[in-house]
C-alpha cells in the first residue's frame, strides 16, 4: 500500500476515534462511562427548547440605576475629600439628572479649591475624566458635575457583563442541566430547559433578584416623620384588637387607603438615652382592577381568573403608602423628602399568625447615603436562631467591611441600623454597643420552617454569586411544554430513521460498491460535525436535526 494512503487511513482511524469518544457523553449518561473517561471527554450537544422543553425569557437591566450608584459612590468619596481637606460643604447626588453629583461650598476660597482640575492632587482626583461639568440649579453655590457620556457607557456595559456572568451563576448553584444565557443589544435571553414548574419558579425568582445589599442609618426622632404623624392623626383605640384598627388614620384619604401610624419608642439600656421612630403601616389589600390599568401598573394578578376585563390583583401596602406620600408632597412641598433622605419600607411578619397579627408593610426614615455595601462581603451561611430555632443568614464581612461596620456602629449606638436586600428593609434592628467581630445576622420573620429555610438558602445562593450591577426586568417569557419537546423528538427521529434507510437502499442498490463507500463517509461526515458540535457545546434544534438529514 502507498506510504501516503497508509499516514491518510491512520490519521482518518484517528479522526474517527476521538469523534466517538467526543460523542460518548451525548449518548450515555455521565455516571454509566468510567471516571478516567469523563476527565477527558466531558461536554456534550446540548437540546434546544423545542426538543426539551423549558423556559424562554428575555429580561432587561436598569442600566441607568448603574450609573446613578457610580454618582452614589463618588459621592463618598468627595464627602471624604471634603474632611480630609477640612473644607465646609457636603455632596449630594439629586434624583435627577442621572449621574449628578453636586459639591456645595460655603465661600468663594473653597469654592475655587473644589473646582480646579487637570492635576492627579486637585479636589476630584481620580474623577477628573470621568465626571464633565453640569448647570447648577438656582441658588446652589458650589461644583456641579455628572458623569460624563463615554464612562457612562462604559458603565452600562460593564453591567450587561456583569449581569450575564451572575445570573449563569445563580443558574449553576442550582444545579440547572445545559441553560444558555445570552446577551442581544441591552437585553438578556435566557434559557432554561427541563424543569418542572416549581423548581421553574425558584430559578426565575433567583435570577431576578437583585441581590443588592445595603446598610443604611435609620434616623431617629424625625421631625418630618412627626409631621407625618401629626398629619394623619392616629385613633389609637386601646380597644381595637387589630394593630391596624387600633391605630388607624383619622385623616381621610390616609383612612380610606387603610394607613395606620404610631411611634415605636425604645430607651438605650447602658446610656438611659430615649429614642423614637415615627411611621405609617398598611396591609396588603386585594382589588379588582380593569386588564390595561393591571398591566400599566404591573402589579401581581390573579391572570387565570379574569372575568368580563376584570381581574383580582394584590396591592401592597408600601404601595398605598407611597401613592399617599406622593400626593402629600404633590399637595404641600413641606411634606417633599430632601434628597439626602428617603423612605424605606420592611415587611413585618408577626411569630402568631391570626387575624390580629397578619403581616404589614410599616416605613422607616432612613438617609441616602450607604453605609456599607454588598462588596464589603466575604462569606455567607445558614444559621439558626438559639431562641427560636429559626433559619438566619449571617454575613462575615471583608477586613475592611468589618473595620468599617464597627466604625459606623460605634458612632450610632442606641440608634436603629437599616439591613436593606433588593430595596426592602430586611431588618432594622437598634444598636446596643459596637459591633466589631465583623459579622451580622439577616432575620427572615416569622414565615413557616420550610418556607424559611428555602428563602435563607436562596439568600445565602445569591449573596455569593453577587449583586446584580442594577434592577433586572423581565419583558417576555414564553413556554414550551415538554409534550411538545417530545413529539418533536419522536418526529425528528423517525424521519431521520426513513431518510437513513431510503438513502442507504438508493445509494447500494445503485451504485453497489461505491454506493457503499458513500454512506460510509457520509456516516462519518455527520460523526464528525455532531462531535464539532458537542466539542463546542452548541445547542441542537429541530430545524438543525433537519439541516444534517
Amino acid at each position: 500500500m502507498d506510504r501516503k494512503v497508509k499516514w491518510r487511513t491512520f490519521w482518518l482511524a484517528v479522526a474517527v476515534v476521538l469523534a466517538v469518544c467526543t460523542l460518548m457523553p451525548s449518548l450515555v449518561p455521565k455516571d454509566q462511562l468510567p471516571s478516567w473517561f469523563t476527565r477527558f471527554f466531558d461536554k456534550r450537544v446540548n437540546l434546544g427548547l423545542d426538543l426539551k422543553g423549558g423556559l424562554h425569557i428575555t429580561y432587561s437591566l436598569d442600566l441607568n440605576k448603574a450609573v446613578d450608584d457610580k454618582a452614589t459612590e463618588i459621592k463618598r468619596d468627595l464627602t471624604a475629600e471634603l474632611e480630609d481637606r477640612k473644607i465646609k460643604g457636603k455632596v449630594t447626588t439629586p434624583l435627577k439628572p442621572r449621574g449628578a453629583v453636586y459639591v456645595q461650598v460655603d465661600n468663594d476660597a473653597d469654592l475655587a479649591k473644589v473646582s480646579a482640575r487637570g492635576d492627579s492632587t486637585s479636589f476630584l482626583g481620580a474623577y477628573d475624566d470621568v465626571l464633565v461639568k453640569a448647570e447648577c440649579p438656582q441658588g446652589l453655590k458650589g461644583l456641579c458635575m455628572r458623569v460624563s457620556s463615554d464612562y457612562a457607557e462604559r458603565i452600562k456595559k460593564s453591567a450587561l457583563e456583569q449581569a450575564i456572568q451572575t445570573i449563569r451563576e445563580r443558574i449553576n448553584q442550582r444545579g440547572v442541566a445545559e441553560p444558555s444565557v445570552v446577551a442581544k443589544g441591552d437585553q438578556i435571553i435566557v434559557e432554561l430547559p427541563g424543569l418542572d414548574q416549581a423548581e421553574t419558579q425558584r430559578v426565575r425568582n433567583l435570577i431576578q433578584r437583585t441581590a443588592k445589599l445595603e446598610f443604611k442609618m435609620v434616623i431617629e426622632n424625625s421631625d418630618h416623620m412627626k409631621k407625618l404623624l401629626d398629619h394623619c392623626d392616629p385613633l389609637n383605640d386601646g380597644e381595637a384588637e387589630d394593630i391596624v384598627d387600633r391605630y388607624i388614620c383619622k385623616e381621610p384619604r390616609a383612612k380610606e387607603l387603610g394607613i395606620a401610624s404610631t411611634v415605636d419608642i425604645w430607651t438605650h439600656e447602658e446610656s438611659g438615652r430615649r429614642f423614637n421612630d415615627p411611621f405609617l403601616f398598611a396591609r396588603d389589600t386585594k382589588e379588582f382592577l380593569s386588564v390595561g390599568e393591571a398591566k400599566q401598573r404591573d402589579i401581581p394578578c390573579e391572570w387565570e381568573k379574569e372575568r368580563e376585563g376584570k381581574v383580582q390583583c394584590t396591592i401592597t401596602g408600601r404601595s398605598r403608602i407611597e401613592s399617599y406620600l406622593a400626593e402629600l408632597a404633590e399637595q404641600d412641598p413641606g411634606f417633599k423628602i430632601n434628597d439626602e433622605f428617603e423612605i424605606g419600607f420592611e415587611l413585618v411578619r408577626p411569630a402568631r399568625k391570626d387575624d390580629t397579627t397578619k403581616p404589614y408593610w410599616r416605613s422607616y426614615h432612613l438617609r441616602r447615603a450607604v453605609e456599607l455595601g454588598g462588596t464589603a462581603i466575604a462569606d455567607t451561611r445558614v444559621v439558626y436562631n438559639q431562641t427560636t430555632n429559626q433559619p438566619e443568614v449571617q454575613i462575615n464581612f471583608t477586613r475592611y467591611g468589618g473595620r468599617r461596620f464597627g466604625e459606623v456602629t460605634s458612632q450610632a449606638v442606641g440608634k436603629k441600623f437599616a439591613i436593606i436586600l433588593d430595596n426592602k428593609i430586611a431588618s432594622a434592628p437598634s444598636i446596643r454597643q459596637a459591633i466589631t467581630q465583623g459579622s451580622a445576622v439577616i432575620t427572615l420573620g416569622g414565615a413557616n420552617p420550610q418556607e424559611s429555610q428555602q428563602e435563607a438558602e436562596d439568600l445565602v445562593d445569591v449573596l455569593r454569586t453577587g449583586s446584580l450591577p442594577a434592577p433586572l426586568n423581565q419583558d417576555s417569557l414564553s413556554e414550551v411544554g415538554p409534550l411538545l419537546g417530545s413529539d418533536a423528538v419522536d418526529k425528528a427521529k423517525l424521519a431521520f430513521g426513513l431518510g437513513s434507510i431510503l438513502v442507504i437502499v438508493i445509494m447500494i442498490g445503485y451504485y453497489r460498491t461505491s454506493g457503499v463507500i458513500s454512506i460510509i463517509a457520509l456516516v462519518m461526515n455527520l460523526s464528525f460535525m455532531m462531535a464539532l458540535l458537542a466539542a463546542f457545546q452548541a445547542t441542537l434544534t429541530l430545524p438543525g436535526i433537519a439541516a444534517l438529514v
